[in-house]
């Protein structure tokens, strides 16, 4: 008996590494997702400075910047989630994605304060059809032995874009 006919005759499939490989790929690409998010978060409170002195921002604009991308995040998290169990997480996903990458870039190209509202409401619009997607995806791809190790990787991708300090602990 061979050991691919041993294997399944106790009830296991073979081990597939390119399966294997293809799941932990799609973990990078999703945590990487997240991290953006998470980074996202953290620069435009570091440039806040520089928005009020090269965009002439007032006050109630800066505070619209950083609260229009948390209020519209909020408000379309449960809706992102839920369109993407009806309508699929990859497509939500992708959608999200590229809609978060597209108002990155309006952040980056904009004119004027209210511009860079607009964009940054956008941007918190997309993160909420993103973020939703990421968990989803990785109770969908790994098995539950595997559901621990990959949110621990999870773990320390959010804590990285968090605190400059590096986590040591191995994915």
């Amino acid at each position: 008996m061979t050991s691919t006919e041993q294997t399944l005759s106790a009830g296991r499939a073979p081990a597939r590494p390119a399966a294997d490989r293809r799941r932990w790929f799609a973990l990078a690409i999703v945590m990487a997702a997240a991290f953006m998010d998470l980074v996202d978060v953290t620069i435009v409170n570091i440039a806040i400075p520089s928005i009020q002195k090269d965009a002439g921002a007032s006050l109630g604009q800066i505070q619209w910047i950083t609260a229009g991308y948390a209020l519209a995040f909020a408000a379309g998290l449960i809706t992102g989630g839920r369109l993407g169990d009806i309508h699929g997480r990859r497509k939500l996903f992708l959608l999200g994605i590229g809609g978060f990458t597209l108002a990155s870039a309006l952040c980056g190209f904009a004119a004027n304060p209210e511009m860079l509202v607009a964009s940054r409401i956008l941007q918190g619009g997309m993160a909420a059809l993103m973020v939703p997607q990421v968990l989803s995806i990785v109770h969908a791809t790994f098995p539950a032995m595997s559901v621990a190790r990959s949110l621990a990787c999870s773990a320390r991708s959010s804590a990285s874009a968090r605190s400059p300090a590096r986590c040591s602990a191995p994915c």
